[in-house]
């Protein structure tokens, strides 16, 4: 296997208070609290963050094979079974991302989608 190069470095450190983290990438700072906070939590991060890969990479695919993508939005959902017996493990039963797309015609969307799940 080849050499592995660095994409991305991201830190969190406590804060003292429970449930509350500061984040950092590069020289940006954020709080994330952990559910129930009154800042964004680190689950809505985590979604986040799949919401801007998306847009960003959908539209940088769109803009190298010139399909006229004019917007996108993006969410992402998680979903728990709230009859599950809480385990070692904090994991989510769905996630489900959704895309409406403007310019393209629907088989165009489709294909944009297909190869975003792809890479």
């Amino acid at each position: 296997m080849s050499e592995l190069s660095l994409a991305y470095k991201v830190h969190s450190y406590s804060t003292g208070t429970p449930g509350r983290a500061i984040c950092n990438a590069r020289t940006h700072h954020w709080v994330a609290d952990g559910s129930g906070g009154e800042m964004v939590g680190a689950g809505e991060l985590f979604l986040s963050g799949i919401a801007a890969c998306a847009v960003n990479m959908v539209e940088g695919i769109a803009r190298d094979d010139q399909i006229a993508l004019e917007w996108m939005d993006v969410s992402v959902e998680s979903y728990r079974d709230p009859a599950k017996v809480p385990g070692d493990l904090s994991l989510y039963d769905a996630i489900r991302v959704n895309f409406e797309m403007w310019g393209v015609d629907d088989d165009q969307a489709h294909e944009l989608v297909e190869i975003w799940k792809r890479r």
